[in-house]
């Protein structure tokens, strides 16, 4: 069998002489309007602003920085690079000066895509949106490295997460997409920012697969729900805290998902009422869940039938080897919480940090990202928390995602982070931060207080709540736990 690899822009330039005038992108934007563009302008586009981009420097190794937000262009722009032969790096454009600034030198950016001017060269898309044909055709270049990624990491340190090898793929028999159960008639919606890996790198994988992509400038629970009954997506692309909030509007409960085929959610622990909503309303086929690291270290895969069988399991492995090791580095047995270790193909990560040391490959290509949890005697594999984030409270462990599940069971919480303080009696002691939908009307401390006593042994209930206006986030999305804690003396 002779497997086919090609660019991403060959496979998609190949795809828009088929189909010119489909829509393939299309964002929804804060107006209602729509932000689209057909294959063909998708070709046009990225082929000017590729070439624009190689007389600017850009070739292999070059990073080039995405500093615009989740619009159609986003992806354009993605594309472009590809075709230049560099390296797309999403960024937010809501970054503080100093983090994107921090972010890059550690890319020794050279020219960077956004609608902003910056001290280094740059393209502003609005510059390539005539719909003609570039000027001279674009020879075929291979990007290397595929894609870099900003992270805060546990310690809020922005890093880079760099995706090594070429950027080749299989024109026939995409690998990725085919995991995720893309076909070349679906139109995926990521109602996330594409700075994200989640909804960039599915949005990418979409494309490759022939299928069309939807997006929002930002995401509302309600006008989500809107959206999907209007535009009739086949794919979503959610995270845990995008489901609890369309769930708590009142046109859930009406809403017409039936278009609907899958529904994947990832990058964080989903709490057990939540899936159990959406595999009600849809059915537990319908309903996914990812485990995996922007390292690219291992996977695993669930859907809803599965995990009502074994709840709480994030999957059994795809192409993966898991360790459960202590801190001695000993294998520990099913059923034993220890730090997950996993290799993917037998070999370590296509991954490469800048900004911070690459992991520690041990035992023949085992990483790990400091996830914590088991496997059962089935092999399906368990959670338990990040092992920066583990509560030791009176020699107890506590797992701060195991409380947050249920303190964001109240109506009135939008997002909750627990973290351990120091405490004189027992080393740590269980606190969380909680913002609340309405500041004006915030959930109270003995509402919280019963709702967790109802759910988690006395050990595990928080000895204390605060109410702010807004949990910090990082570049990637993420809460700040680290810098929570350590405003507060942890």
């Amino acid at each position: 069998m002779t497997i086919t690899l090609k660019t991403p822009g060959e496979i998609l330039d190949r795809i828009s002489h088929e189909k010119p005038d489909e829509i393939v992108i299309n964002t929804i934007m804060l107006d209602g309007t729509d932000d689209a563009v057909t294959r063909m302008t998708l070709r046009q586009r990225s082929d000017q602003m590729a070439l624009a981009l190689r007389e600017k420097g850009v070739a292999p190794g070059v990073f080039v920085p995405i500093h615009l937000p989740t619009c159609t262009d986003f992806l354009v722009a993605t594309i472009a690079i590809f075709k230049a032969g560099g390296t797309p790096m999403p960024v937010s454009d809501k970054l503080p000066q100093n983090e994107l600034d921090h972010l890059l030198a550690l890319a020794e950016a050279r020219v960077i895509v956004s609608r902003q001017q910056h001290a280094l060269a740059t393209l502003d898309p609005a510059d390539f949106a005539s719909d003609i044909a570039a000027e001279s055709a674009l020879s075929v270049i291979v990007s290397n490295p595929i894609k870099a990624l900003a992270s805060g990491g546990s310690t809020g340190k922005p890093k880079l997460i760099i995706t090594t090898g070429d950027a080749l793929f299989d024109a026939d028999n995409p690998i990725i997409p085919m995991l995720m159960r893309f076909e070349p008639t679906d139109l995926k919606y990521s109602p996330g920012p594409l700075y994200h890996n989640g909804p960039f790198w599915f949005s990418v994988n979409m494309l490759l697969r022939g299928g069309r992509v939807l997006l929002n400038q930002r995401f509302n629970a309600d006008q989500c729900l809107a959206h999907i009954e209007t535009y009739r997506p086949t794919v979503l692309n959610l995270v845990p805290t995008m489901m609890q909030r369309m769930l708590r509007e009142p046109a859930w409960e009406t809403a017409d998902l039936s278009s609907v085929r899958v529904v994947w959610h990832l990058a964080a622990p989903c709490p057990a009422w939540a899936k159990e909503a959406f595999i009600e309303k849809l059915g537990g086929e319908r309903v996914l869940e990812l485990w995996a690291a922007t390292e690219g270290n291992g996977l695993t895969v669930i859907d809803g039938n599965d995990w009502l069988t074994r709840r709480g399991s994030v999957g059994k492995p795809i192409g993966t080897d898991i360790l459960i090791l202590d801190e001695h580095r000993n294998v520990l047995p099913p059923g034993e919480v220890g730090e997950i270790f996993t290799r993917i193909a037998g070999a370590p990560p296509p991954c490469e940090y800048r900004g911070t040391k690459n992991l520690e490959v041990i035992l023949d290509g085992y990483t790990s990202v400091g996830d914590l949890g088991w496997v059962d005697g089935d092999g399906y594999l368990y959670l338990a928390d990040r092992r920066t984030d583990l509560i030791i409270a009176g020699g107890a462990n506590i797992f701060p995602a195991e409380v947050e599940a249920i303190v964001s069971l109240h109506p009135k919480v939008k997002d909750v982070a627990v973290v351990g303080l120091k405490d004189e009696d027992l080393g740590r002691r269980v606190h969380a931060i909680v913002e609340s939908f309405d500041a004006a009307d915030p959930p109270t401390v003995e509402e919280l207080t019963a709702l967790c006593g109802e759910h988690l042994l006395r050990y595990k209930v928080p000895r204390s709540f605060e109410i702010i206006d807004a949990l910090p986030r990082n570049e990637a999305g993420k809460i700040r736990r680290s810098q929570l804690r350590d405003e507060r003396g942890g």
